[in-house]
């Protein structure tokens, strides 16, 4: 166990990671080569402006730019994630959203891990980050994601991938961020308004970022979960159909600072959403909500001193789950106590994280650059608020149980040291490697030592090669630990980490700056997974898969006045459940995805595009006697108008045209018809920069 005293110990100083001079734009491959050398300090310092390094890194990583997502009609962070090769969408009973990476276990969360600006903001209640799937793309100057564990060498855990969200706060000599103002207007009653601003001097750049949107969404859903008999099999008849309330609003005030070697930035998050379709897995009311709040501050110093860099952060972030709802209806019965006019209930947890981290690299071997850290975290809980109706006398209004019935351990906490040494090493000007090892020591059930090698053989400047070996984990969250006196899901203190070994492969042709072909082989050993069910709600180390596949990417032109991207997915694998014979198909996963964009610029102001996508069948998971998850596809289309003398734009959107029916899966003995999507709908936007 750590220290208490580590955090107060820690220096509050921050940095920005050093970017890449663009003034090599015409560079010849020596000094390409020696570019590389510099953006493999960290992925996301890939210089995506010159279209050249992105695809030598030793990653499987997809980039994809703001501007050009704008201009599809991508509404927000999910839509844009869903472009990415390989990543399917899952959802909950709360409308907790999570993206599935080449199929690994579509009941967890924190499998992947979201960094906004470089700054990890999953929440410490679920390890999810739901919350910001519906961030703006005008807000978003890039998204880089990297599939396959191993991703991050900072301290940070991937288990599937990762995602990096870069704002406008990066800010490139020449390539200035504008700023600027959006107003959108859609579907379901959605509104949207929000703007950009960057302050500038000699040695100080601040920049702020805002946007407020809200929605009235509410999508057919039932028969409920009590159906299945969810809340016991007196309260069947109770069940019902109706609309699920999703609406959602939220708004968002980003703050990046950065003074000479230091630096800040900071978020305030507030989001708040409809209780979808039950956390008992009854149909709530319209006006049952549920908040999950998000804010961070990272302060850091960055310096380099002759053959030394060195790279000290530390922050404070804090996240709530916030719940109000009707868990019961009329009339429900439980253990032979009515509740005449339903159950009533508000659970709060609230969790803080602090951490600290300091690495050094050392750059005075030839053709190394050695980086070794730590990274020290504390999570606690530092409220927590249990009421209900009356459990006694079935009487509605609330009853404070927070210290006789709790939905959850109101002292949770859990220290992590993680320790770190990388080598990165260039053989020759066409051969690199990156070794290196991560030890993790926790509070509960330590991760051990993971090791991690990749190689990037390039055989020319148009012939890309990567071999990765990687092993990583994933930590219980804390809704699968610290749960208690809940019907739907109980908490184990005494879980295993889930682990992967994952085996990769890629090959990439690059035909120009913004024209390449990428596909990439997997496999996946994943151990100890992670599942409860309706039957059995405790969490469990239960599972086994292993999983491989391959992807397919590609992007170009038809012509010079046109984009097109294609990208197409494979992954099948076998599960094996303790004490269950093995399964060889992989539940909730679809064997095949495939995606794709087209935009044509009819002149310079007018453009159209189009985004189609289809995801096949699912089988269901063993014992689950439903139909298979029937496939989909879907297709949008825009029409955009730039005006360049004025700096305005003006977007129509309309997405899923041919209204088809998207569902996501819902576990078995819940909701039988799954939980249903948006249908065909509509997005205006409007755009003004300065």
């Amino acid at each position: 166990m750590l220290c208490k005293n580590c955090f107060s110990k820690a220096k509050l100083i921050s940095s920005l990671f050093l970017l890449m001079s663009l003034s090599n734009l015409d560079a010849k491959m020596d000094d390409i080569i020696t570019s590389i050398s510099n953006d493999m300090e960290h992925f996301n310092e890939v210089a995506t402006v010159t279209k050249e390094n992105e695809k030598y890194q030793p990653y499987i990583i997809s980039v994809f730019q703001g501007k050009e997502l704008e201009k599809l009609g991508v509404s927000n962070l999910k839509e844009a994630i869903e472009l990415v090769p390989g990543i399917d969408m899952a959802t909950d009973n709360s409308n907790i959203q999570t993206p599935i990476f080449r199929g690994s276990n579509s009941l967890a969360y924190g499998q992947t891990k979201l960094f906004i600006d470089d700054v990890l903001v999953n929440n410490l209640f679920l390890d999810a980050y739901s919350e910001y799937l519906g961030m703006p793309i005008e807000m978003i100057k890039r998204i880089e994601v990297v599939r396959g564990p191993g991703s991050k060498t900072n301290g940070v855990n991937a288990y599937a991938g990762s995602i990096n969200v870069i704002t406008y706060a990066e800010d490139f000599k020449g390539f200035e961020s504008k700023d600027g103002i959006v107003f959108k207007y859609g579907s379901y009653d959605y509104k949207m308004g929000g703007f950009l601003k960057t302050l500038k001097t000699d040695d100080l750049k601040l920049f702020v970022d805002f946007y407020y949107q809200k929605d009235d969404k509410k999508l057919p859903a039932g028969p409920d979960g009590l159906s299945q008999g969810a809340l016991g099999l007196a309260n069947i008849g109770l069940s019902k159909s109706g609309d699920a309330p999703l609406w959602l609003e939220d708004y968002s005030l980003g703050v990046n600072m950065k003074y000479k070697d230091f630096s800040v930035k900071a978020r305030i998050l507030e989001h708040k959403q409809g209780s979808a379709y039950g956390i008992n897995l009854a149909l709530p009311q319209k006006s049952d909500r549920l908040k999950l709040p998000s804010y961070y501050l990272e302060l850091g110093y960055d310096k380099k001193i002759n053959d030394y860099k060195f790279d000290i952060k530390a922050g404070v972030k804090y996240d709530n789950f916030d719940s109000y709802s009707k868990l019961g209806p009329d009339d429900l019965n439980l253990s032979g106590i009515i509740f005449p006019n339903g159950i009533y209930g508000e659970h709060i947890a609230k969790q803080r994280t602090l951490y600290q981290s300091t690495y050094l690299k050392y750059y005075g071997l030839d053709d190394h650059i050695i980086t070794t850290g730590y990274r020290i975290i504390r999570e606690e809980t530092v409220d927590m608020i249990s009421k209900l109706s009356n459990r006694s006398t079935g009487d509605v209004a609330l009853v404070d149980y927070t210290d006789t019935l709790p939905f959850f351990d109101k002292d949770a906490k859990r220290d992590i040291l993680i320790l770190s040494l990388q080598d990165e090493f260039w053989f020759n000007d066409d051969l690199s490697f990156i070794y290196g090892i991560n030890y993790e020591q926790t509070s509960y059930k330590d991760a051990g030592l993971e090791p991690r090698v990749s190689m990037v053989y390039r055989l020319d400047q148009q012939n890309i090669f990567k071999a990765i070996y990687s092993r990583a984990h994933r930590n219980p969250s804390w809704q699968e630990m610290f749960t208690k006196n809940n019907l739907a899901r109980v908490g184990n203190k005494d879980l295993e980490p889930e682990k992967v070994d994952a085996f990769e492969l890629a090959y990439i042709k690059k035909f120009s700056n913004d024209s390449y072909l990428q596909t990439n082989l997997f496999y996946l050993l994943n151990k100890n997974q992670i599942y409860n069910s309706a039957t059995d709600p405790v969490y469990r180390n239960v599972g086994d898969t292993d999983i491989y596949g391959f992807e397919f990417e590609y992007k170009g032109h038809l012509s010079s006045v046109d984009k097109l991207y294609l990208n197409y997915s494979y992954v099948t694998g076998s599960s094996h459940i303790k004490d269950q014979a093995v399964n060889d198909s992989l539940p909730n996963v679809s064997h095949h995805l495939a995606k794709g964009y087209y935009i044509y610029n009819l002149n310079e102001n007018l453009s159209l595009s189009s985004v189609a996508k289809y995801v096949s069948e699912k089988d269901r998971a063993p014992g689950d006697t439903r139909d298979k998850l029937n496939a989909y596809a879907t297709l949008d289309a825009s029409l955009g108008y730039q005006n360049r003398k004025y700096d305005y734009s003006l977007l129509l959107s309309v997405k899923n045209i041919f209204d088809a029916r998207v569902a996501y899966a819902s576990p078995p003995h819940t909701y039988i018809e799954d939980y249903e999507q948006e249908r065909r709908n509509f997005l205006i936007t409007l755009k003004k920069e300065f």
